[in-house]
């Protein structure tokens, strides 16, 4: 028999419908990590949010609208986490220049060292575009443009882009820098042993200084 929520779950706790939503995102998180989303249905969903599958149409209307539900929330979650870390860190730099973006980026290393399963699911599901829908290839696209845009307002904030000309070269180096970002964190999952996210981040420092060189003394003849 399904349980809803109303109803109490393994140990007695009763869970309150407002709780339906968070159950379901959760669970399905941690099944499309595990099987992708095609290899997910709304049936194991069910059973692992110990929720109706009623429950679940109604609040999401399709596994589609669930793993956008999922982008968000661990999009939002992860960002506030890894850019606020990050920013704090360097708030309390003393250094300028390249030793503060190199400390910006590591912050940044160690935050998605400590909470991989965000990147890792998206990484995942970005490679079942044929399974995965149009809202949901958009939705990952919107993750990943705000993670351009966070880069981007970094490199204003902290005034290291100032030899940039304004707009399209800065947008160009947050998405190369989060391009570089994704082939760090896709070898640290092949071989850890032998791949430091830290180093590999703020490996990106010299990269972006030669673009700031290259762009400053190039940039009026393009």
């Amino acid at each position: 028999m399904e349980r809803s929520f109303q109803q109490t779950l393994g140990g007695g706790t009763a869970v309150a419908p407002a709780d339906t939503r968070a159950r379901v995102i959760r669970a399905a998180a941690e099944l499309f990590a595990a099987r992708g989303f095609a290899g997910t249905s709304i049936s194991a969903i069910r059973e692992a949010s110990g929720t109706r599958s009623s429950s679940i149409y109604w609040e999401f209307g399709s596994k589609e609208g669930i793993l956008a539900a999922v982008l968000e929330d661990a999009a939002t979650r992860w960002h506030e986490h890894a850019f606020s870390e990050a920013r704090r860190i360097d708030a309390e730099c003393t250094a300028d220049g390249p030793a503060r973006l190199t400390a910006f980026l590591e912050a940044l290393a160690d935050a998605l060292a400590a909470r991989p399963e965000f990147l890792r699911l998206l990484l995942l599901l970005a490679l079942e575009r044929r399974d995965v829908d149009a809202r949901s290839l958009q939705a990952i696209r919107n993750v990943r443009q705000r993670a351009v845009e966070d880069l981007a307002q970094f490199f204003i904030e902290s005034g290291i882009a100032a030899n940039l000309r304004p707009g399209l070269d800065l947008m160009e180096l947050a998405r190369g820098s989060l391009a570089f970002f994704d082939g760090s964190f896709i070898a640290a999952q092949i071989d850890p042993e032998t791949t430091d996210l830290r180093r590999a981040f703020s490996l990106v420092r010299l990269g972006f200084a030669a673009f700031v060189r290259d762009t400053h003394h190039g940039g009026d003849d393009a």
